[in-house]
């Protein structure tokens, strides 16, 4: 068990550092050519920053643990919900919902589309396949190819960020693109790791693979998108964070089909339990609140704290508790 823990810890810290040098990368990308933040947090750094989903949650089902991977997918959705809260309490004087350019929230509609299309397929019962590939997952990977390509145009014309600064404004273009690979390889070789130590670690301490995947693998999985949005809050590029914790959450359900072929024993939208149910719909409550909260752009008043970033903390935590209790 304790090196189980080691290697828990050191996989996290490698995607801690690589995640930090993914932001500033991406900054310098952003910034070097015609590319939007938007775009390009949503898309091109929400793929990166879900690697460690894929390599985890693909190694978790062929171990067979297929809730420990369902569990970090919406656990990582409600996470990075979480983290948006988290930052912009950290992070107060940014005004970060207030400020956050509108066409954000097409890509949290999205998000939300696709998490609730995941469970309405879920409750439908069985759904044929096609050949070793089940309908459901197909349908929501479809759906968020659509979505994203119908959104890419509108994003385009949103406003730049600020200028950015700090070790951002020095680094060549070519150094970033090269940086950028770098850090998506070094987060990719960290997933397997992470998933066995994590797959023993549920077993071991009794919590059981739908909670241990909702709360602690999925923490761990988004710790990329952690570290993105604050070293991107630090040099200045808000819509960057933000693009990528929605986007993250998007890209999240289109895992599914790698999940679906790895698996190869019916759909794993089978194995959604009621604590996993919970788990999805709280994902898609946090990001109503978040939605909410850029779209009506309200002041915090005389509160000290952004009320909207509170209320995503409160229902993160009782959402925990559900699938706990639901487990």
């Amino acid at each position: 068990m304790t090196l189980d823990w080691l290697l828990f810890a050191l996989s996290a810290a490698v995607i801690i550092v690589a995640g930090s040098a993914l932001a500033i990368c991406a900054e310098v990308i952003v910034r070097r050519t015609d590319l939007n933040a938007l775009w390009f947090g949503a898309v091109a750094v929400a793929l990166v920053t879900s690697l460690p989903e894929l390599v985890t949650d693909v190694s978790a089902v062929r171990r067979g643990a297929p809730a420990l991977a369902l569990g970090d997918l919406f656990g990582s959705s409600m996470a990075n919900m979480a983290i948006l809260g988290a930052v912009t309490i950290a992070f107060t004087t940014r005004r970060l919902l207030q400020r956050a350019a509108l066409e954000n929230v097409l890509t949290a509609m999205l998000a939300v589309g696709l998490t609730a299309l995941v469970v309405l397929l879920a409750s439908s019962g069985s759904l044929p396949s096609i050949g070793y590939v089940s309908l459901g997952p197909l349908l929501v990977t479809a759906v968020f190819f659509a979505g994203t390509y119908a959104i890419k145009e509108r994003q385009q014309s949103a406003a730049p960020d600020e200028e950015g600064r700090g070790v951002a404004a020095e680094i060549s273009l070519k150094v970033a693109q090269v940086g950028f690979v770098v850090a998506a390889a070094a987060i990719l070789a960290a997933g397997p790791q992470l998933a066995a130590s994590a797959d023993n670690l549920a077993e071991s301490t009794g919590v059981g693979e739908t909670f241990f995947g909702s709360f602690s693998l999925a923490l761990v999985t988004s710790l990329p998108e952690l570290s993105v949005s604050i070293v991107a809050l630090r040099i200045g590029a808000q819509n960057l964070a933000i693009a990528n914790l929605l986007g993250s959450n998007a890209t999240n359900m289109a895992l599914l089909l790698p999940l679906d072929i790895a698996y190869g024993s019916g759909s794993i939208l089978d194995h959604l339990d009621p604590g996993l149910l919970t788990a999805a719909s709280t994902a898609i409550l946090l990001m109503a609140i978040g939605t909410m909260a850029i779209v009506l752009r309200a002041e915090r008043n005389r509160l000290p704290l952004d009320m909207s970033a509170v209320l995503m903390l409160a229902v993160y935590l009782g959402g925990l508790w559900a699938i706990y209790s639901a487990g």
